[in-house]
């Protein structure tokens, strides 16, 4: 038997909406790991909690040694420090 669809709208107990990120980052780091293993794939992931935490998985060193030459990474950390939602 298959799950049923969940809505998509912002959760607004603030407890479950961080158990639901912190799960769902978890799932999506997960399968950026499985992505970059089973395809051979280079893969970078960012993300940005509510609060502006980084959380990141790169499937390489070369990302390591390059993001800061990458143009779209000084973007997302000025879109980060100025759009990220303020703790409440």
């Amino acid at each position: 038997m298959g799950r049923g669809k969940v809505e998509l709208k912002r959760i607004e107990n603030k407890i479950s909406r961080q158990v639901t990120f912190a799960k769902r980052r978890n799932g999506l780091l997960k399968k950026a790991y499985e992505l970059s293993l089973l395809c051979d794939a280079e893969v970078a992931l960012i993300i940005f909690s509510g609060r502006g935490s980084l959380f990141e998985f790169s499937s390489s060193s070369w990302y390591d040694a390059h993001a800061c030459r990458l143009p779209c990474m000084h973007l997302i950390y000025v879109y980060s420090a100025t759009h990220h939602a303020s703790p409440k």
